[in-house]
């Protein structure tokens, strides 16, 4: 018993005129009563009075009428939503992202993609750059937001909008009062960084910045993530250097100042595992673009 035909039976049933019913099908009306004829035979009854003049239902045919309706009707939404779900309108996005992608663009593209496709389930992991590598390889999540370079080749990476990094001091500490400070101020202050083993990449250029002005602050703690070291930097453990996000959020007791030379920008990217995206992965970074107002790199 197949969709079409009972499409034809609906349609018969509606108008009560085989002609008619086969026009609006887009059939021949021998085709049309094949169709019935062959339905009838499955069904085992007449499903239809029909002489000269007139198309009636039988009493099997009033009462197979809701339940095919209803049949034709489930037919057309699970193929509408299978349609749907290869545009990446309904489905599920796995989003795994690093505390400080969290502090910029992200947190907004989340609403956005929210409001436009809320048929979309979001399911959010934050997780730090390495752990994000290992579970789009492990296919637990569709797309991470994390810190290139990457380590896996088997993932293809998009380059989003990078953040400056800016230094965070205590309040109280005898440069605060300045808004621009240079590299050779920081000399022999006590030093907050993030784990060279989460991100080498940020980690050899911070150093870098320092060793080219021959500057050589002791590193007193490694500590992630960066909104943890802003904690640090508020108990007076010593100064650090944070992305513009966390920075523009603040927090009571401790001053972001700019540094020159400029501290290297903290790359920022979207990856997932190759060859293929996701429908639901590939709009949300439609969102991330059209909110930032630029080209993403493919």
């Amino acid at each position: 018993m197949d969709i079409r035909s009972l499409a034809c039976f609906v349609a018969v049933a509606e108008d009560l005129h085989f002609r008619k019913a086969a026009e609006r099908l887009n059939l021949t009306q021998p085709a049309l009563s094949q169709r019935i004829r062959v339905l009838e035979e499955e069904i085992g009854t007449a499903l239809f009075a029909r002489d000269r003049r007139r198309v009636a239902l039988t009493a099997a045919g009033a009462a197979f009428l809701d339940p095919a309706r209803a049949a034709v009707a489930s037919a057309n939404l699970a193929k509408t939503r299978a349609l749907r779900a290869v545009q990446g309108e309904i489905g599920r996005l796995r989003l795994g992202f690093t505390v400080i992608a969290f502090y910029g663009v992200l947190p907004e593209a989340v609403r956005l993609f929210r409001n436009q496709y809320p048929e979309i389930a979001v399911e959010l992991a934050e997780m730090n750059s390495p752990a994000l590598e290992h579970a789009l390889a492990a296919g637990t999540i569709d797309l991470g937001i994390l810190h290139p370079p990457i380590t896996a080749p088997e993932l293809t990476i998009r380059t989003l909008p990078s953040q400056k990094l800016k230094l965070a001091l205590p309040a109280s500490h005898r440069l605060a009062d300045r808004d621009i400070l240079t590299v050779h101020d920081l000399d022999k202050e006590p030093l907050l960084i993030a784990p060279r083993a989460i991100g080498p990449n940020i980690y050899d250029r911070i150093i870098a910045l320092f060793q080219n002005q021959g500057v050589s602050p002791p590193i007193v703690q490694e500590v992630t993530p960066m909104t943890t070291l802003v904690g640090l930097v508020a108990a007076g453990v010593g100064v650090g250097f944070v992305t513009e996000g966390i920075a523009a959020v603040g927090r009571p007791g401790v001053m972001f100042r700019s540094i020159k030379p400029e501290p290297p920008d903290l790359p920022i990217a979207a990856a997932w595992l190759s060859p293929d995206l996701s429908s639901p992965a590939l709009r949300f970074l439609d969102i991330v673009a059209q909110y930032t107002g630029e080209n993403v790199a493919r």
